[in-house]
Protein backbone atom coordinates (compact mmCIF):
# COMPACT_ATOMS: atom_id res chain seq x y z
CA UNK A 1 0.00 0.00 0.00
CA UNK A 2 0.72 3.51 -0.86
CA UNK A 3 2.70 5.03 2.33
CA UNK A 4 1.33 8.75 2.22
CA UNK A 5 1.20 11.35 5.26
CA UNK A 6 -2.36 12.42 5.50
CA UNK A 7 -3.23 15.09 7.78
CA UNK A 8 -6.55 14.48 9.46
CA UNK A 9 -9.11 16.31 11.42
CA UNK A 10 -11.73 15.46 13.61
CA UNK A 11 -13.83 17.54 15.73
CA UNK A 12 -15.10 14.90 18.38
CA UNK A 13 -18.43 15.45 20.06
CA UNK A 14 -16.80 17.31 22.85
CA UNK A 15 -15.41 19.54 20.94
CA UNK A 16 -12.02 18.82 21.00
CA UNK A 17 -9.67 18.80 17.59
CA UNK A 18 -7.43 16.54 16.55
CA UNK A 19 -5.08 17.17 14.00
CA UNK A 20 -2.34 14.32 13.45
CA UNK A 21 -0.10 13.41 10.25
CA UNK A 22 -0.70 9.91 10.17
CA UNK A 23 -0.66 7.16 7.29
CA UNK A 24 -3.53 5.81 5.40
CA UNK A 25 -4.29 2.65 7.45
CA UNK A 26 -3.83 5.11 10.92
CA UNK A 27 -6.44 7.78 9.26
CA UNK A 28 -9.14 4.89 8.29
CA UNK A 29 -8.54 3.90 11.99
CA UNK A 30 -9.45 6.93 13.49
CA UNK A 31 -12.61 7.56 11.44
CA UNK A 32 -13.67 4.25 12.68
CA UNK A 33 -13.10 5.20 16.05
CA UNK A 34 -14.79 8.37 15.50
CA UNK A 35 -17.53 6.75 13.37
CA UNK A 36 -18.12 4.22 16.54
CA UNK A 37 -18.70 7.63 19.04
CA UNK A 38 -20.97 9.02 17.05
CA UNK A 39 -22.89 5.72 17.14
CA UNK A 40 -22.11 5.50 20.96
CA UNK A 41 -23.58 8.68 21.88
CA UNK A 42 -26.19 8.88 19.63
CA UNK A 43 -27.50 5.19 20.80
CA UNK A 44 -27.22 6.67 24.90
CA UNK A 45 -28.80 10.09 24.21
CA UNK A 46 -31.60 7.66 22.16
CA UNK A 47 -32.30 4.89 24.52
CA UNK A 48 -31.29 6.86 28.09
CA UNK A 49 -30.67 10.56 28.14
CA UNK A 50 -33.62 12.21 26.33
CA UNK A 51 -36.33 9.75 27.96
CA UNK A 52 -34.87 9.69 31.68
CA UNK A 53 -33.17 13.72 31.69
CA UNK A 54 -33.88 15.47 28.66
CA UNK A 55 -37.66 14.80 28.77
CA UNK A 56 -38.88 12.53 31.76
CA UNK A 57 -42.05 11.61 32.22
CA UNK A 58 -42.13 13.02 35.94
CA UNK A 59 -40.55 15.72 37.55
CA UNK A 60 -38.60 15.17 40.59
CA UNK A 61 -41.27 15.26 42.90
CA UNK A 62 -42.84 11.91 41.10
CA UNK A 63 -45.58 14.07 39.68
CA UNK A 64 -46.35 12.95 35.84
CA UNK A 65 -45.99 15.55 33.47
CA UNK A 66 -48.83 15.87 30.81
CA UNK A 67 -48.69 13.28 28.41
CA UNK A 68 -48.57 15.41 25.35
CA UNK A 69 -45.91 17.52 26.69
CA UNK A 70 -43.22 14.53 27.03
CA UNK A 71 -43.78 13.27 23.35
CA UNK A 72 -43.70 16.50 21.68
CA UNK A 73 -40.93 16.69 24.06
CA UNK A 74 -39.34 13.63 23.19
CA UNK A 75 -39.82 14.30 19.42
CA UNK A 76 -38.21 17.12 19.31
CA UNK A 77 -35.59 15.66 20.63
CA UNK A 78 -35.40 12.86 18.30
CA UNK A 79 -35.12 15.62 15.69
CA UNK A 80 -32.28 17.37 16.65
CA UNK A 81 -31.13 13.83 17.59
CA UNK A 82 -31.20 12.68 14.03
CA UNK A 83 -29.92 15.95 12.38
CA UNK A 84 -26.93 15.84 14.47
CA UNK A 85 -26.18 11.91 13.21
CA UNK A 86 -26.97 13.41 9.78
CA UNK A 87 -24.58 15.49 9.58
CA UNK A 88 -21.99 13.38 11.54
CA UNK A 89 -23.07 10.60 9.21
CA UNK A 90 -21.98 12.98 5.96
CA UNK A 91 -18.86 14.72 7.26
CA UNK A 92 -17.54 10.77 7.94
CA UNK A 93 -18.36 9.79 4.83
CA UNK A 94 -16.80 12.96 3.07
CA UNK A 95 -13.76 12.23 5.24
CA UNK A 96 -13.38 8.95 4.11
CA UNK A 97 -13.85 9.80 0.30
CA UNK A 98 -10.53 12.20 1.39
CA UNK A 99 -8.59 9.65 2.59
CA UNK A 100 -9.83 6.82 0.04
CA UNK A 101 -8.86 9.38 -2.58
CA UNK A 102 -5.45 10.68 -1.27
CA UNK A 103 -4.30 6.86 -0.42
CA UNK A 104 -5.48 5.46 -4.07
CA UNK A 105 -2.37 3.26 -5.15
CA UNK A 106 -1.54 5.43 -8.30
CA UNK A 107 -0.23 2.64 -10.97
CA UNK A 108 3.26 3.19 -11.23
CA UNK A 109 5.64 2.16 -13.88
CA UNK A 110 8.50 -0.01 -12.47
CA UNK A 111 12.35 -0.16 -14.01
CA UNK A 112 13.10 -2.86 -16.13
CA UNK A 113 14.66 -5.84 -15.11
CA UNK A 114 17.39 -4.68 -17.22
CA UNK A 115 18.14 -1.55 -15.74
CA UNK A 116 18.93 -2.98 -12.06
CA UNK A 117 21.37 -5.96 -13.75
CA UNK A 118 24.31 -3.59 -13.85
CA UNK A 119 26.71 -1.47 -15.97
CA UNK A 120 26.90 -3.72 -18.76
CA UNK A 121 23.42 -3.60 -18.79
CA UNK A 122 23.02 -0.45 -21.60
CA UNK A 123 22.36 -3.18 -24.78
CA UNK A 124 19.32 -3.57 -25.84
CA UNK A 125 16.00 -5.73 -24.39
CA UNK A 126 15.32 -8.32 -26.31
CA UNK A 127 12.19 -10.54 -25.95
CA UNK A 128 12.74 -13.87 -24.67
CA UNK A 129 13.26 -16.61 -27.26
CA UNK A 130 11.18 -19.89 -25.42
CA UNK A 131 12.79 -22.17 -27.81
CA UNK A 132 15.63 -21.56 -25.42
CA UNK A 133 14.14 -22.98 -22.56
CA UNK A 134 14.83 -25.88 -21.27
CA UNK A 135 12.10 -28.48 -19.89
CA UNK A 136 12.55 -28.89 -15.79
CA UNK A 137 12.54 -32.17 -14.73
CA UNK A 138 12.00 -33.05 -11.37
CA UNK A 139 14.02 -36.07 -9.83
CA UNK A 140 11.72 -37.81 -7.87
CA UNK A 141 12.52 -40.97 -6.41
CA UNK A 142 9.75 -43.71 -6.37
CA UNK A 143 10.61 -45.32 -2.90
CA UNK A 144 10.02 -41.79 -0.94
CA UNK A 145 6.96 -40.85 -2.76
CA UNK A 146 4.02 -40.24 -1.24
CA UNK A 147 1.03 -41.25 -3.61
CA UNK A 148 -2.25 -39.24 -2.93
CA UNK A 149 -5.32 -40.68 -3.36
CA UNK A 150 -8.07 -38.45 -4.36
CA UNK A 151 -11.59 -40.00 -3.43
CA UNK A 152 -14.47 -39.73 -6.30
CA UNK A 153 -17.06 -39.03 -3.72
CA UNK A 154 -17.45 -37.60 -0.48
CA UNK A 155 -18.78 -41.21 0.91
CA UNK A 156 -15.00 -42.42 0.11
CA UNK A 157 -13.45 -40.60 2.07
CA UNK A 158 -12.56 -42.13 5.31
CA UNK A 159 -10.61 -39.95 8.19
CA UNK A 160 -7.46 -41.87 9.98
Amino acid sequence: MKKLTYTVIFIFCCNSILAQNVGCGQAVAQLQNYAIQVNQIYHNEYWQVIPSIRCPAVNQFNQPYHPQLVQNCRMQMVNNLNQWYGQQCLYVNNLYSQIVKGCVIQPTSYPRLDSRLGPDSSKESSPIDVDQIDELVADVDDTKALKITIPKTASGFKPN
